[in-house]
């Protein structure tokens, strides 16, 4: 696949580490300053790092996408427990909770700087625990919940994700059925040929939206020298495979990566004769229960992307918007009103 050079560039070769240290903007991003300026300021502007708690879907996400596309880097982003499964319930809350206290406790050399009492104290108090305190420690102390937490406390500083036996027993199952599945099968297992030219994990960088430059990485891309067409794929691992639209594309606002996807191929190709799909979603259970299923696009959803649209009575901001506005913020260092509100005075209708 032929490129522009320079300034917009597919880069091969580069890990997932080095790409996310690249300081450009993605769709995680504009994502994250949609639903949460005040900590998109904190993590993009200011630099202060940040830990997500992954859900048992998006960490099984990951885990599946190494594994079937990218298998030689899953020890570089994921660390086999000694568990054969993670705490659950209050318990799992407990551990969580106790981590993230424990690290806001932690100093620059490594001290914890409050005592255990005081931090489990306030990590039973954020789980939710009816039980009483004294017992939820007896529960705690010498059983697998602490060997997690000291587990998690030991490898998320280095980037790395906690992974049990049954994770990854239940990755490799799903890695089977959509290898396997009669939907999903002949585009999981394309490789490289005389009429395709395939591209695990494509990073792509330097292309810009309404003046902003932008960053991606593609699940997968493949080129059809026959058909003369460009499609891209992206993998996502759910709960709800069949309500897809609401509880993921919508909730999670994944419209916003499918646009930044679909003009990252369509700017950065030189393959001008070849058109650019729109972008699919390869959609897997992450209980490897239901059937996995392909969702498609079309021109009136990456519309819909780009200038905002609602549904069943809510508003989703489009990716002009979100761009406006970040710009504006940026230009302005306001991160604590919208434009659109700053430019009203802070004087709103009380019905919109």
């Amino acid at each position: 696949m032929m490129l522009k050079p320079k300034t917009k560039e597919m880069i091969k070769g580069r890990t997932e580490k080095e790409y996310r240290a690249v300081n450009m903007d993605s769709s995680s991003s504009l994502k994250e300053f949609s639903v949460d300026r005040r900590k998109y300021y904190k993590r993009y502007i200011l630099g202060e790092k940040t830990e997500e708690k992954d859900t048992q879907a998006a960490l099984m996400g990951r885990v599946v996408e190494t594994l079937l596309m990218e298998p030689e880097e899953f020890d570089n982003r994921f660390y086999m427990s000694s568990l054969v499964s993670a705490p659950t319930g209050l318990m799992l809350e407990f551990v969580e909770a106790l981590y993230k206290y424990t690290v806001e406790a932690t100093d620059g050399e490594g001290n914890v700087t409050r005592s255990f009492e005081d931090i489990s104290r306030e990590a039973y108090v954020a789980s939710g625990f009816k039980i009483k305190y004294d017992a939820v420690i007896n529960k705690f102390i010498g059983s697998d919940a602490e060997i997690f937490y000291n587990e998690i406390r030991q490898v998320r500083s280095k980037g790395l994700s906690v992974v049990t036996a049954d994770d990854a027993s239940m990755a490799e199952r799903i890695v089977e059925e959509l290898k396997t599945n009669d939907f999903t099968s002949q585009i999981v297992n394309l490789v490289n040929s005389s009429r395709y030219s395939v591209f695990n994990q494509m990073q792509v960088e330097g292309y810009s939206i309404d003046g902003l430059k932008l960053k991606s990485m593609l699940d997968k891309v493949v080129v059809d020298h026959k058909e003369k067409t460009i499609q891209i794929y992206d993998l996502k691992c759910v709960w709800a495979v069949e309500n897809f639209y609401e509880e993921y594309y919508l909730y999670r606002r994944a419209y916003i990566q499918a646009y930044l996807y679909h003009q990252a191929v369509l700017q950065t190709t030189s393959l001008h004769d070849y058109e650019v799909l729109y972008p699919k979603f390869i959609v897997c259970d992450s209980g490897n229960y239901n059937a996995p299923l392909l969702y498609t696009l079309d021109m009136d959803d990456m519309e819909d992307a780009y200038n905002g649209f609602e549904y069943k009575g809510r508003t989703y901001p489009g990716v002009k918007s979100i761009i406006e506005n970040l710009k504006w913020a940026v230009a302005n260092d306001k991160w604590n009103i919208s434009k659109q509100n700053y430019e009203k005075k802070g004087m709103l209708n009380i019905k919109g």
